[in-house]
């Protein structure tokens, strides 16, 4: 839910992904993340997967409780939703409490600053990490009440897609490996992941339309790096 006392108070996500494949990419997700709640849309805890058409344009909506206020004061701010960037708001999201859960999203920016200044000042998100990676790129990381939004950032990223992947949490990440594995998907072994106490798997499934982790945290830490 967001924040009522920010103007914004941006929380879950929803994506609207292009596929090439709708057929292959709904059986994907069904395996994934179990039965859509609409034809081609799936509903997590804390976001939302719309698969689109392949010549449909990526969408990314931060969920407000208020569209119209939210709307109002990103204009105040200096940014129009639908307009110089592909990230808009929406508060018209089905969230399902008992669904699967986005430990975080992944995208990308050109610029360290225009990031901090797009999702901090702007979108009001709490930057919590920066973590240099060298090359003159960076890793930002944004927290809303209910996910963690990385960014990686610098010239390098210039032409890169504006939305850079997925990853779910799960309690028990060798259990769900294998259980994808029995059903069909090609996955990753299970590592050691970069956060301290982690371990991941990656689901290397195209039909997803976007790279995709699993992500076990063991302890459970607020810091999102």
């Amino acid at each position: 839910m967001s924040n009522s006392n920010d103007p914004i108070g941006v929380s879950d996500v929803r994506l609207g992904i292009p596929v090439a494949d709708q057929r292959a990419s709904t059986r994907a997700y069904q395996i994934l993340l179990g039965a859509p709640v609409s034809d081609g849309e799936w509903a997590a805890a804390n976001g939302t997967v719309l698969l689109r058409d392949a010549d449909a344009d990526l969408s990314i909506d931060f969920v407000v409780a208020d569209e119209a206020r939210a709307r109002a004061e990103l204009a105040r701010r200096g940014l129009s939703p639908t307009g110089e960037v592909s990230i808009g708001v929406t508060e018209s999201t089905r969230p399902r409490p008992d669904g699967p859960v986005l430990d975080h999203i992944v995208l990308t920016h050109r610029d360290e600053d225009a990031a901090i200044a797009l999702y901090a000042g702007r979108f009001g998100m709490s930057l919590r990490r920066v973590r240099p990676l060298g090359d003159e790129l960076v890793q930002l990381f944004f927290r809303t009440s209910t996910l963690v939004v990385e960014v990686v950032a610098g010239p390098a990223m210039a032409e890169r897609e504006l939305f850079g992947g997925i990853a779910w949490l799960t309690d028990d990440i060798d259990a769900e490996q294998e259980r994808l594995v029995e059903a069909g998907l090609d996955t990753s072994e299970v590592r050691v992941g970069r956060k301290p106490g982690t371990r991941v798997c990656t689901v290397r499934e195209r039909v997803l339309g976007t790279p995709t982790l699993l992500i076990e945290q063991s302890p459970r830490s607020d810091d999102p790096s």
